[in-house]
């Protein structure tokens, strides 16, 4: 599922993890295997093999736009959550 900009959404939601803790992991996910020297190096080979070059450039350039998205979701969530969690009357 997504949720209409390219964004993977939770297919189910429980009470444990919540929607936003999976949305967090599949992020991690993301950066942590796909920034690896070992998979950037895999995909970065094939597409010289294959004289794919055009198009790794275009799929590279739509993730990394993507990616940028996500952060931006993932960072305004957060703080949405942490407002939402504050007392009204704080510092008061």
């Amino acid at each position: 599922m997504e949720d209409g900009g390219g964004h993977q959404m939770a297919h189910i939601e429980y009470s444990r993890p919540a929607t936003d803790y999976v949305m967090e992991m599949v992020h991690r996910f993301y950066d942590e295997y796909y920034f690896r020297p070992k998979a950037a190096f895999r995909v970065v080979w094939k597409a010289i093999l294959n004289r794919d070059i055009p198009r790794l450039y275009v799929e590279a350039k739509a993730f990394m736009k993507l990616r940028a998205q996500r952060n931006k979701a993932y960072k305004l969530a957060r703080s949405n959550k942490t407002d939402a969690s504050t007392p009204l009357n704080a510092g008061a």
